[in-house]
């Protein structure tokens, strides 16, 4: 018996190895299957973006193919997202970047945590800042330029400043009370302490340059490579959605929830 129920272990396990690793073939960051990417860009950006899961435990990732099926490249960038094992954590953390030859169509798919820090605002910022290299079909700027937003503003919302809300945006659900508060305060103290504090009020604001946020704690072994060809022109947004949270959301086919859109047709 204990014969038979250890061969029965050995069997699950062996099974279960297996689908494990064939989870994490599909975790490679960047997919293309055109062809769009040479080898070289396509490791440089694989490791970029690596390690930028490993510094905040968020998959951002590419998916490049011949087809879409429909014209709903969204529903079919959150399939991929599904079914082929993306996302960090029991939450499935992470941003897709989807493009598709047939229609010539892309557009990005955000789950977990993913869905608070790449909100509707954000997701509008990098549809910008890659629409204009797909136009021109420069994928590998693209694409770069999608890996550098999305790191900046990772970087951002650890510091509490979630790109379209500035400093402080995991409280603003507080938010309304505080300024509440703030209405009331005014009637009570004296209009010199009020200026008084007024010139003590945060002034932070988002930063779309990666390069300011980095403290050193990153390796960004390949950046030379990753921005070579890079020049994009910034315009910070600060926007609010009329959403909670600020990010509108679907269900996909598999029942999980996914946040995200933009892009459209290059």
């Amino acid at each position: 018996m204990k014969k038979r129920i250890l061969t029965f272990l050995a069997v699950i396990f062996t099974l279960t190895a297996s689908l494990h690793l064939t989870a994490l073939a599909y975790n490679t960051p960047v997919t293309d299957e055109v062809g769009y990417l040479t080898q070289d860009e396509i490791n440089a950006l694989n490791s970029y973006l690596e390690q930028v899961r490993n510094e905040y435990g968020m998959d951002v990732v590419v998916y490049i193919e011949q087809s879409a099926g429909s014209d709903n490249v969204l529903y079919r960038a959150d399939d991929i997202y599904d079914y082929r094992g993306y996302g960090v954590g029991e939450n499935r953390d992470g941003i897709m970047m989807y493009i598709s030859m047939y229609p010539r169509k892309y557009t990005f798919s955000t789950c977990g945590e993913g869905i608070r820090v790449f909100n509707d605002a954000a997701i509008e910022r990098l549809t910008e800042v890659t629409g204009e290299y797909l136009r021109a079909d420069d994928y590998y700027d693209a694409v770069a330029a999608y890996a550098e937003e999305a790191y900046s503003m990772l970087t951002a919302a650890a510091n509490g400043e979630v790109y379209g809300y500035g400093e402080g945006a995991a409280d603003d659900y507080a938010k309304p009370v505080a300024w509440g508060l703030a209405g009331i305060i005014p009637l009570i103290v004296a209009a010199l302490t009020t200026h008084a504090r007024g010139k003590g009020m945060n002034t932070a604001q988002y930063n779309n340059s990666a390069a300011n946020y980095v403290s050193g704690s990153l390796n960004l072994t390949t950046s030379n490579d990753l921005f070579l060809y890079s020049s994009i022109t910034r315009t910070p947004r600060m926007q609010n959605t009329a959403n909670s949270g600020g990010s509108t959301t679907h269900m996909s086919s598999s029942g999980e929830m996914h946040g995200g859109g933009g892009g459209g047709s290059y």
